[in-house]
């Protein structure tokens, strides 16, 4: 752990001595140089969103390329740049960062079965990718930053499922879950890529049901619903609409 922690200090550093052209932020917070995310002892996935400023006078072209410097074992981890959510380690189309203004489609999508750490290098780099020529970076690192106090009164297992179908949906589509007893009440919320909520159901704790969602107002594309119990993101997955 103590290496593990001086690999991740010598990173910091090193990225620390960089002219900064482009600022990274992640739920209204700069990243300075690394970011730690919260993981459930128990497993379970999250969606992180970033959003990229452009700190310069003149438009930039840049693409994204994450390198997994660390993954966790039976972890996954999906990067989602327009036009599509993949595991692809650079974004397939580039992207244009105009003077100030945030772009705001850029999000992590990981799954992970326990609390060991994962440590992702995110690198903007010029669009020709042959050579990669990077131009500046971060580091998210993925742990349980909850270890060392005491552990919550709610028991840990904790039955929650999700799912959807059809997906893709067209006009409408069925949510099958179950919120576990522990939580006193909960929702179902559909956001899209940008994160911003476009659906939001209330659902009782205890309870396991199907709720028929209409998409037919949705656009075509990529969207996240979740489970919340309580506050807390219990569970995300994707939903495609195609009309």
């Amino acid at each position: 752990m103590k290496k593990h922690i001086f690999f991740i200090a010598l990173l910091s550093l090193a990225l620390g001595l960089k002219a900064q052209t482009f600022q990274f932020t992640h739920e209204g917070n700069v990243i300075n140089d690394t970011i730690f995310l919260h993981l459930d002892a128990e497993g379970g996935d999250r969606t992180d969103y970033f959003n990229i400023t452009n700190l310069s006078t003149s438009n930039k072209e840049v693409r994204i390329y994450m390198e997994k410097l660390s993954m966790a074992t039976g972890s996954e981890l999906l990067m989602c740049v327009p036009p599509n959510c993949s595991a692809d380690t650079i974004s397939a189309a580039s992207i244009t960062l105009l003077p100030n203004i945030p772009f705001t489609e850029f999000d992590f999508l990981y799954f992970y079965e326990n609390d060991m750490p994962s440590v992702i290098k995110v690198n903007l780099i010029n669009p020709v990718i042959d050579p990669i020529e990077v131009i500046q970076s971060f580091i998210v690192v993925y742990k349980n930053l909850n270890a060392s106090i005491a552990k919550p009164t709610k028991p840990i297992n904790k039955i929650t499922s999700l799912e959807v179908y059809p997906n893709p949906a067209n006009y409408n589509t069925t949510i099958n879950y179950t919120l576990s007893s522990n939580y006193s009440s909960g929702k179902i919320i559909i956001r899209n890529m940008i994160g911003k909520e476009v659906k939001s159901i209330s659902i009782n704790g205890g309870s396991s049901a199907k709720q028929v969602v209409s998409t037919s107002d949705l656009p075509n594309g990529i969207y996240f619903y979740s489970i919340v119990g309580d506050g807390q993101t219990l569970s995300t997955k994707k939903l495609i609409v195609k009309h």
